[in-house]
């Protein structure tokens, strides 16, 4: 075992889990974090999907490939590093309850995040995305490359803040092409929570435009 990982053709990326590197990885150290993910979660009994930004780039929102894997978890991870691969984790209590789609990867298939699910957790966690400028740029293009169903858009909308409804209805009401939304902006009347900015402590006076915040 020690011989092999000096010749870099096997990796642990957890106490007890060993993983081959395949030939063509040999340069990066390790294999695409995507072909880990699945054997490091079973390895540690983790519930888990790929979310945010790596789930846009799979649902076609291309231009923002993230340079991590970006995994929603059952429990709370470390993030770490193998090779050129490197996971970032985020617990959430709804890692179980939220829609799911499986992605082929060269080691089997992976949970992904649904588009109406990656809607969520996008409008959801900004600072997860970068911001609100690129939140917006996602929500556009995960729209444009595939309509969402606002009814299972709705539903599981139960398992996040009000104020994730709210930030991405507004987005898809201003900078998309989608209508229905009325389902989604009376689902958030009826949760009959307070007003919130669409984000904190941003100045009121500049405008959202189609590619962000102008100023």
């Amino acid at each position: 075992m020690a011989s092999l990982k000096r010749r870099r053709e096997i990796i642990s990326p957890a106490q007890g889990l060993w993983v081959p590197v395949p030939p063509e990885f040999m340069t990066w150290g390790a294999p695409p974090a995507i072909d880990v993910i699945d054997a490091l979660m079973r390895h540690l009994n983790v519930a888990f999907y790929i979310g945010w930004l790596s789930a846009a780039e799979l649902l076609g929102a291309s231009h923002y490939a993230p340079q991590v894997l970006q995994v929603a978890t059952s429990r709370a991870i470390r993030a770490r590093t193998a090779g050129r691969s490197r996971f970032q984790f985020f617990h959430r209590e709804h890692v179980n309850k939220v829609s799911l789609i499986q992605s082929e990867t060269k080691s089997g298939m992976v949970p992904v995040s649904s588009r109406e699910t990656t809607l969520l957790d996008v409008a959801n966690d900004i600072g997860i995305v970068g911001g609100i400028d690129n939140a917006a740029n996602l929500v556009i293009e995960l729209c444009e490359a595939s309509e969402p169903d606002i009814e299972a858009l709705v539903t599981l909308s139960i398992h996040y803040p009000v104020t994730a409804s709210r930030r991405l209805g507004f987005l898809m009401e201003n900078f998309t092409e989608i209508s229905g939304l009325t389902i989604l902006k009376t689902a958030c009347e009826k949760r009959n929570a307070s007003l919130s900015l669409l984000i904190r402590k941003r100045n009121l006076s500049a405008p959202l435009t189609r590619n962000g915040i102008s100023k």
